[in-house]
C-alpha cells in the first residue's frame, strides 16, 4: 500500500484509501513521525481490510466487457453486434451511442417496476425520468420527481427493486435520518444485503464504455 502524506493546516489526521493500492493521509503541519506510525498502525486492520473489499471490486469489473456485450439483469443476453445493426464498423464513440440508445429502450422495464413498488407500498410520484450519473443510481426531490439512472437496466432486478424502494422513501423523508432507513427497510427488509452487493456495480457508474 503506498501511503501519499499530505501535511496541511488542520486538527485532526484523516486517511482515506485512493484504491486498491494507495491511500492519502492528512495530518497537522507540526505532526511527528512517531505519530504518523502510530495512526497507520492503529490502522492496520481497517487498511487490509478495505483494500481487500477494493480489490475484490476491481476483479468484479473485470467480468463486464460493455462495449461489446449487452447486460440486462446483471447478466450478458447477447453480443453488441448481434443487436446493433453495423456495430463492427462504427467509430468507437458511434458503438457507446448506439448501446446507451439500447439500454435506454429497456427503460420502461425500471418504469414499469418502480410503479408496481409505488402501487404496493403507498408511496407516490409525480414524474419518473431516467437521468445519465456518474454519481448516483437515483433520486427524488421535492417537486416529487423521481429521476433514475438508465444504467439501472444492467443491474439485477433486486438490486433496482432496492434503489427504488431508496427514491421512494424520500417521498416522505427528503433526507437519510433514521426514520427514513426505516421505511426503506419496511420496503425491502434486506436492504443492507443488497446495499453492500451494489457497492460493486458502482463502477459503471463511471464507466466511459456506455
Amino acid at each position: 500500500m503506498k501511503i501519499e502524506i499530505v501535511r496541511q493546516k488542520r486538527k485532526t489526521i484523516s486517511l482515506k484509501l485512493v484504491d486498491a493500492e494507495r491511500a492519502e493521509l492528512k495530518i497537522p503541519l507540526k505532526t511527528t513521525q512517531k505519530e504518523i506510525d502510530k495512526f497507520l498502525d492503529e490502522k492496520k486492520r481497517w487498511i487490509e481490510k478495505n483494500s481487500a473489499k477494493l480489490h475484490s471490486r476491481a476483479d468484479f469489473a473485470e467480468n463486464f466487457d460493455l462495449l461489446n456485450y449487452i447486460y440486462l439483469d446483471g447478466k450478458v443476453v447477447a453480443r453488441a453486434s448481434e443487436l446493433v445493426l453495423g456495430f463492427d464498423r462504427m467509430s468507437e464513440n458511434a458503438k457507446k451511442i448506439a448501446i446507451k440508445k439500447h439500454y435506454l429502450g429497456h427503460f420502461n422495464k425500471i418504469e414499469e417496476m418502480a410503479k408496481s413498488v409505488s402501487m404496493q407500498s403507498g408511496l407516490t410520484y409525480d414524474e419518473i425520468k431516467p437521468i445519465t450519473s456518474k454519481k448516483v443510481w437515483g433520486s427524488y426531490n421535492s417537486k416529487r420527481v423521481m429521476k433514475l439512472n438508465w444504467k439501472l437496466v444492467i443491474l439485477p432486478d433486486a438490486l433496482v427493486y432496492y434503489i427504488i424502494c431508496h427514491e421512494l422513501s424520500h417521498s416522505i423523508h427528503l433526507n437519510h435520518k433514521p426514520q427514513f432507513w426505516h421505511e426503506v427497510e419496511r420496503l425491502c427488509p434486506n436492504y443492507k444485503e443488497l446495499k453492500k452487493i451494489l457497492e460493486n456495480y458502482g463502477f459503471l457508474l463511471s464507466d466511459e464504455n456506455i
